[in-house]
Order: C-alpha cells, then structure tokens, then sequence
C-alpha cells in the first residue's frame, strides 16, 4: 500500500478543499498513480521539471502553500519563479486570507492545518528575510 489509510484520507480531504484552486491553474496538475501515489507534475513547461511524488499531507500543502505565495508575491505573469522574496505585511496577510479560506472547507478538526500555515510562512520569512536588502 502507497499510504496508510489514515494518510490517503487526509490527502484525499486536502485535495477536496483545494480542488478549484488546483483546477483553476493552468501550469501544474495533481494526479494520482496507483504505482506511486500523488504526483505534482508541471504542464505549461513539459520536460522543464519533473514529477514530484506527494507522500505526506505535509509535502502536498508544502506546494499547495508555496503555490499561493507565488500567486500572491511573484505572479507569473509579471516575475520569474526564482524570484522569490520575504512577503511584504500586506502580501502575508492576503496569502493567510486565501489560504484560509480554502483550509476552513476540510472537513474535522482545522487547527492543525492553520497551525500548519503558520510554521509555513514562518519559514518562508526566515528562508527569503534579507534576500532584498
């Protein structure tokens, strides 16, 4: 078995409440592999990266979260995806506002998903704080 029962209920939850961000996107894909499990795969670039296996519901919100941040401090359209930086105030706030709101949909228990959220732009600020100056 890919994943536990546990695990593949928590993953299929995610994907639930995130469905209509995934599938308003037109440059990446979730699909499911009974090989392998979940992968991300990029389809506005093929061949420009590979597939990325899901395995934890941490890895799927890991991408689900870098994705919105994206969306929000380094648009496609307008910067190139390595040009990553700290959110500014406004920035974080309106990445917390849309991510909330498609985390309030999974069913049970959310505490552990905004806690979640908050370790994620945490580090994220760690990660990129100073990259600007």
């Amino acid at each position: 078995m890919i994943y536990t029962d546990g695990v593949r209920k928590e993953l299929d939850a995610i994907l639930i409440a995130f469905e209509n961000y995934i599938d308003g996107q037109n440059y990446f894909d979730i699909v499911y592999s009974k090989k392998i499990g979940y992968v991300w795969i990029v389809v506005d670039e093929p061949g420009a990266a590979g597939a990325e296996q899901l395995d934890t519901p941490e890895a799927l919100l890991d991408n689900l979260f870098n994705d919105i941040i994206n969306d929000v401090a380094a648009p496609r359209e307008s910067t190139h995806l390595n040009e990553t930086h700290a959110l500014t105030e406004n920035e974080e706030a309106e990445c917390r506002r849309r991510i909330t709101a498609i985390l309030e949909k999974i069913e049970g228990d959310k505490a552990e998903y905004l806690e979640y959220l908050d370790e994620y732009i945490e580090d994220y600020q760690d990660r990129y704080n100073g990259d600007d100056e």
